[in-house]
């Protein structure tokens, strides 16, 4: 997401065009991001997976 936040920085105004993929991936990353949780969750599950406890959610 940092990536392709910045890159649509650099592109400015191009990079919310459909001509350039920059677009593409930069819906696609936050698609991911959201699908896969805030990374304050992702940290709690790796955590506790490595301390062998579980949490309820």
């Amino acid at each position: 997401m940092k990536v392709t936040t910045d890159a649509v920085q650099l592109f400015g105004a191009a990079g919310i065009s459909a001509e350039f993929p920059i677009n593409r991936y930069m819906r696609d990353a936050k698609v991911l991001q959201i699908i896969e949780g805030t990374n304050q969750i992702q940290r709690n599950i790796i955590g506790n997976s490595l301390l062998g406890t579980v949490t309820k959610l």
